[in-house]
């Protein structure tokens, strides 16, 4: 282990594919790593993917996860739902870090990295992140129950895992927990595998590792899971603060409406979806909400003659 003042580690920049927007996303990172190490794990699963301007490139896919004692269990995609194995598969790979920093491709830090890393060592921090006390009641979250199998109501937490920091010690525990859930899972001891990040806050907490919020390193006021922030409002945001999700305008649109949003924000020229398609310019917000208003209009009516039958 490597003095306090000075740990070692490592940034892991996650995606699963590769264009310009994550050439500057990679630019905007490399500015705020001074003496880490920064690798980009990629998501080979559907093949290989080109341009991804490094040689520290560490490629994942499906088949390894399932390959390491792990399941293929959950909604969406299996490196998604269970976003924190990739992280053991790294730190097996490369096991001399203190800390690996993990950052999603579209999440980007006003921070710099090495102070953030040297202050967690410095007071002993196993895990970093934005816990649901800053997100919502832990009771109203989609992904709870998705734990009831393995822990007590009482016991489920969560966390984002966008930009979330790890101690060595941390992955290590949390790997083996999770091992020990993928071999109940696999005797039918459990039937509902935990999602990530209510797997990651809530194991944490039963295992007693210090947990941080993120709010005491930064601004988070622009860091949730969703709703997006194009990549142009970037320059208006604050030094010391961290964003997520920010995208490319190819990119913006279908994540805004990747919800059903309704009529209402659709049809109120003063909601928060206006607001957000005026970012992209008169010509593009037009096109966006007509195409758009067109699909909410039919999917309205489709769901009026379905009631209608039935």
């Amino acid at each position: 282990m490597t003095s306090k003042s000075n740990p070692r580690y490592a940034v892991i920049f996650r995606t699963h594919f590769w264009d310009q927007f994550c050439d500057r996303q990679l630019d905007r990172l490399r500015a705020r790593v001074g003496r880490g190490d920064i690798y980009v794990m990629v998501d080979q699963t559907r093949g290989a993917v080109a341009g991804i301007p490094t040689d520290k490139i560490f490629p994942i896919t499906d088949q390894n996860i399932l390959d390491a004692g792990f399941v293929a269990a959950g909604e969406g995609s299996l490196q998604w739902y269970s976003g924190d194995v990739p992280l053991y598969l790294f730190r097996a790979a490369h096991p001399d870090y203190d800390y690996y920093v993990q950052i999603e491709y579209d999440a980007v830090v006003n921070v710099s990295l090495d102070d953030l890393v040297a202050r967690m060592a410095r007071d002993e921090v196993d895990v970093l992140g934005l816990t649901n006390k800053d997100i919502e009641p832990i009771q109203a979250w989609h992904w709870r129950s998705s734990c009831l199998d393995a822990y007590s109501p009482e016991e489920v937490r969560g966390i984002l895992i966008c930009f979330s920091v790890y101690s060595r010690r941390a992955l290590e525990r949390l790997e083996a927990a999770r091992l020990a859930q993928a071999s109940a899972y696999h005797r039918g001891a459990i039937k509902r595998w935990p999602y990530c990040e209510a797997y990651v806050a809530t194991e944490a907490h039963r295992q007693g590792l210090s947990v941080h919020q993120l709010t005491e390193f930064g601004d988070v006021d622009r860091y949730r899971w969703w709703p997006p922030y194009l990549e142009e409002e970037l320059p208006r945001f604050s030094e010391n603060s961290f964003v997520h999700p920010i995208l490319d305008a190819s990119k913006f649109v279908p994540s805004l409406f990747k919800m059903d949003l309704g009529l209402r924000a659709l049809l109120n020229p003063a909601s928060w979806l206006h607001r957000k398609l005026r970012l992209l310019g008169p010509v593009a917000y037009a096109k966006a909400l007509r195409t758009h208003l067109r699909q909410a209009i039919a999917l309205n009516l489709r769901r009026r003659r379905e009631a209608e039958r039935g």
